[in-house]
């Protein structure tokens, strides 16, 4: 035996013979509970230190893996975070523009006559082709309005355009009387994604132009076409009416963006359109 449990059974010996000595049967240290009898040992210090040693690592071990688990937790939740942006982000791209097929202009109709003693005239009046969409109905309204006129022998019908990147501009001259001045025009915008008509607000704003801006161009155009062809050679009040009526807000508003053949932003203002106004010449001016 080690001499450190010889040295505890001496002692338990000496115990029990003090026992024996006081008369109770019970060695110091012991105690008597509900008829059990406890014995507390003494603990000797390396049996105290391997119980911290123990414990120590215990500790440290479970800490290592309460550590882990956060570390898994955060790039777990990183990864669901990023799932979900990245869907958002998916669900909140721009969608792929429709493709912009190839747009040609030619002619619908097209012929020449001759009118004596004013010469030779060629009219005709187009339509628009646009790869990947339908433009029947723009067509169909073109011809409806200048067919007609195109085939009298007294009218001319022409017309230019201009292709933009996403519109098609043309521009309709019409003379009832050939030869002579007094031209009436008409200005149609296409779009070349749905093969039809746009309006003035959709047209004004491929251009860039604001609905403001665009009727003060207008009005001052207005202004200085009427100074310059109508009022220097007649300010009677009739005629200052007219201008007022020119120049008035209905007929401001009634005036219609689109490009030229040269690639030049205009307005047309049919002036027939204005009330009380005698002058038939449209007013075709860029701004």
């Amino acid at each position: 035996m080690s001499k450190r449990i010889i040295a505890v059974f001496m002692l338990a010996g000496m115990m029990l013979s003090m026992a024996a000595c006081n008369g109770t049967g019970l060695m110091p240290g012991m105690e008597t509970t509900s008829g059990a009898t406890t014995i507390s040992l003494p603990v000797t210090s390396e049996t105290s230190e391997s119980s911290q040693e123990t414990t120590s690592e215990t500790t440290e071990e479970t800490t290592s893996e309460e550590t882990t688990t956060e570390e898994t937790t955060t790039e777990e939740t990183t990864s669901e975070t990023t799932s979900e942006t990245t869907t958002e982000t998916t669900k909140a791209a721009t969608p792929t523009p429709k493709p912009i097929g190839k747009t040609t202009v030619t002619n619908a109709y097209s012929r020449t006559f001759t009118i004596k003693n004013q010469g030779k005239f060629t009219t005709k009046y187009p339509k628009v082709t646009i790869k990947g969409v339908s433009t029947t109905a723009v067509n169909k309204e073109i011809a409806k309005k200048f067919g007609p006129i195109a085939k009298k022998n007294d009218s001319v019908v022409k017309y230019s355009y201009y292709i933009g990147k996403k519109y098609v501009s043309i521009l309709v001259t019409v003379n009832l009387d050939a030869g002579k001045d007094g031209n009436e025009y008409y200005a149609y915008n296409i779009s070349r994604v749905t093969g039809k008509k746009l309006s003035k607000s959709e047209m004004l704003k491929l251009l860039g132009v604001s609905s403001s801006t665009f009727n003060n161009k207008v009005k001052t155009g207005v202004k200085n076409w009427w100074s310059t062809n109508i009022l220097k050679n007649d300010k009677s009040s009739k005629t200052k009416k007219q201008y007022n009526a020119a120049i008035a807000s209905k007929s401001i508003n009634s005036a219609v963006p689109f490009v030229n053949s040269k690639g030049k932003r205009c307005f047309l203002l049919r002036q027939m359109k204005a009330p009380t106004q005698f002058v038939n010449n449209d007013i075709y001016m860029t701004f």
